[in-house]
């Protein structure tokens, strides 16, 4: 029945937007937002960083609220908040106007990656540009590498200051790297990011503004880290984790031992219902969490997260201009409202009281979406991922069930899982048709897609083939309902999948599978959690199965998709306890067999390489996950993350689509400084 409604669901869907669009894919009057039917023709598109010196303006502007502080005396002239080398955007359209309070939800205090995706800046050192092909200078002035690849020079912006005012130099990276990054009671292990060669990367002060990250062995990967959304890039996001690349000295020092007396922060530790003074001063550099830290990006925070309040307002140090000398962003405050999930999200949208949103937004509410659009007053728009953003990520080091933990690790067995499944259905339901069903492979527009036939590699709907490959692993015995026994006969063969209740209808998804498998004899559970708790059971090995992100675009960015990678956080699902081993070199963890010890490896020799080897390489890691099916593809190209958005009509500068990953932190791209109300 379910099924039959959500038939119904897609047939509406292609007949309203096929209605709403004559011949040539242009929209009819009234229809403006809607998708023309070969909706991937649509370019990615956005503002541009203006890099040529001479095109910097002469005069510089500021919002009637900034001004008014300047005539007040709370602050000075905007020349001086910019600094002499202020970042200057071209708008997408046009030169904006300022005012206004830009509202959009978040599904809760856990909801931080959704806030940072859209107001951050970025605050990363580089950036990519909208298409993601060149990084380019972004917090930085500039940037230069050695002929030997061993030595990363950046230039900062003379003059720059954080959100209060205090100038930032290159003490702050010197504080970062070695009272933060280096102090093992901070961050307790080295990140991969500042690794090569099983070597550490180095961080040197030249001068107040200028700074190296000196290399023990080329590595032409650290521009592209630095510029991507990785622990080095940038503090918004994981300062919380006292990473980020730099951090305000003038700050955060006071939570520091080196600076002040232990037992004294030991005592406001406590007394903030925190253990230590090492998550104290995480505490305090949390951006979503901490009103007073201050920030190079474009808002800064005025109500926590986990307050009804949370909000920001204009950093009135943000050293974005636009092309005519305004000082960004053009809107003054950002509203959050908080939401209960998706749902309340969707219809929160469809009610006219958002003004943009892209997380949260279920593909399968596009109907819906269009069909309010004259409540609303909203346009809505696609943006397909580039990653595999729907699959099944697999516990390669579980061991809580013996017999299961097995089984997980046999090959045989995951490609008779991945052949069980019919993801042509999946795509239909869930994406609305729309995505490509494959493999964990990234879309052909990346550079790292490893060809058409890995995509469909183990990836085709074969329940013969699954039921040979299930009987050659021991599990021919069937109970009276035709399901597996274990191999012992005992009991029946049962597998768990955790679904999130966040960002797509996970569980919905779990029982599909759950029906397809039962055609090839496997039982599968679901267990629907909360992030939070995901995220527990996840670095702990608790998990068999769950459904997420299970490919990205890009393996160097995030290698977490790839193999067994990270203890920390929702990425451990791959098999934490081969991650301990990968990221202690051996002296922690579990050794992991060979197939994925030799992935591991690929992958640190390739990180060496220049771009063009570096590429042969990746695809090469990729075809490795797909064939040794490390973890289930389902849908690539489709829109689990930030796949729709919503923008309301009256705000400009919105891109229609913008090339959408993790990696370049979409909507982020679309540098939302630029968005105005009209």
């Amino acid at each position: 029945m379910e099924l039959d409604r959500r038939s119904m669901l897609i047939g509406a869907t292609a007949a309203f937007v096929s209605a709403c669009y004559r011949g040539g894919g242009e929209p009819q009057p009234g229809a403006s937002g809607v998708l023309p039917p070969d909706f991937r023709d649509i370019a990615p598109e956005g503002p541009r960083a203006v890099l040529d010196p001479s095109r910097i303006p002469r005069e510089f502007r500021e919002a009637p609220m900034l001004a008014a502080a300047v005539a007040a005396g709370r602050l000075p002239p905007v020349r001086e908040r910019i600094g002499r080398d202020p970042l200057v955007i071209e708008p997408l359209r046009e030169i904006g106007r300022y005012g206004g309070t830009l509202h959009r939800a978040i599904n809760g205090p856990n909801d931080i990656a959704g806030v940072v995706r859209f107001a951050s800046g970025p605050d990363s050192f580089l950036y990519w540009d909208h298409l993601w092909t060149t990084p380019r200078p972004n917090i930085a002035l500039d940037y230069a590498l050695s002929r030997d690849g061993r030595v990363l020079t950046l230039f900062l912006r003379r003059g720059m200051r954080w959100s209060d005012g205090a100038p930032f130099s290159a003490d702050d990276v010197l504080f970062w790297y070695e009272d933060l990054y280096l102090d093992r009671r901070v961050v307790a292990a080295p990140s991969e990011s500042l690794r090569v060669a099983g070597r550490d990367v180095l961080v040197r002060k030249v001068d107040a503004g200028t700074v190296e990250f000196i290399a023990p062995a080329p590595f032409p990967l650290l521009i592209e880290l630095l510029a991507s959304f990785t622990d080095i890039g940038g503090p918004s996001f994981y300062g919380r984790e006292a990473m980020g690349g730099f951090a305000p000295k003038h700050y955060l020092s006071r939570f520091h031992p080196k600076y002040r007396s232990e037992d004294a922060i030991n005592r406001e530790a406590r007394e903030a219902g925190l253990a230590n003074w090492s998550i104290y001063l995480k505490k305090r550099f949390d951006w979503t969490f901490n009103p007073e830290l201050p920030v190079v990006s474009p808002w800064r925070v005025t109500a926590p997260i986990n307050s009804r309040k949370f909000g920001m307002e204009r950093n009135p140090y943000s050293i974005w201009v636009d092309t005519d000398g305004n000082q960004l962003p053009y809107i003054d405050r950002i509203s959050h409202v908080l939401c209960s999930g998706p749902e309340a999200v969707n219809f929160k949208a469809a009610a006219g009281q958002l003004d943009f949103q892209s997380r949260h937004l279920l593909v399968s509410n596009v109907p819906f979406l269009l069909a309010t659009r004259e409540r609303s007053d909203c346009d809505v728009h696609l943006n397909p991922s580039r990653d595999t953003d729907l699959g099944i990520r697999i516990n390669l080091s579980y061991r809580l069930d013996p017999e299961i933990g097995d089984l997980l690790g046999d090959v045989r067995f995951r490609r008779a899982l991945s052949l069980g499944i019919d993801r042509r259905e999946v795509n239909e339901t869930f994406m609305l048709g729309l995505g490509l069903p494959s493999a964990s492979v990234p879309t052909p527009e990346s550079r790292y897609y490893p060809g058409a036939e890995w995509a469909s590699r183990w990836a085709v709907h074969d329940v013969d083939a699954a039921n040979g490959l299930l009987d050659e692993v021991g599990l021919s015995a069937r109970d009276a309902e035709g399901f597996r026994l274990r191999r012992d006969r005992s009991e029946r063969l049962r597998l768990t999948c955790q679904a999130f209740v966040a960002h797509f209808d996970f569980p919905a998804v779990a029982e599909m599978i759950r029906e397809h498998w039962e055609r090839i004899g496997i039982d599968l559970d679901t267990e629907i959690v909360d992030p939070a708790l995901a995220i527990q059971q996840s670095m702990a090995g608790e998990l068999q199965l769950s459904l997420q992100l299970s490919g990205a675009a890009d393996p160097f960015m995030n290698p977490e998709y790839l193999f067994p990678y990270t203890t920390v956080g929702i990425g451990g699902a791959s098999g934490v306890e081969y991650a301990r081993w990968f990221q202690t070199n051996g002296s922690a963890g579990e050794r992991p067999p060979d197939e994925i010890v030799e992935v591991m490896e690929l992958w640190r020799a390739a990180r060496l390489e220049g771009p063009e080897r570096r590429i042969a390489l990746g695809r090469e890691l990729i075809r490795r996950h797909v064939d040794n099916v490390f973890s289930i593809g389902l849908v690539s190209g489709g829109f689990t993350y930030h796949g729709v958005h919503i923008r309301k009509r009256g705000l400009g500068n919105v891109p229609r689509r913008v090339v959408n990953s993790q990696v370049v932190r979409s909507p982020a791209n679309g540098l939302p400084m630029t968005f105005f109300f009209a």
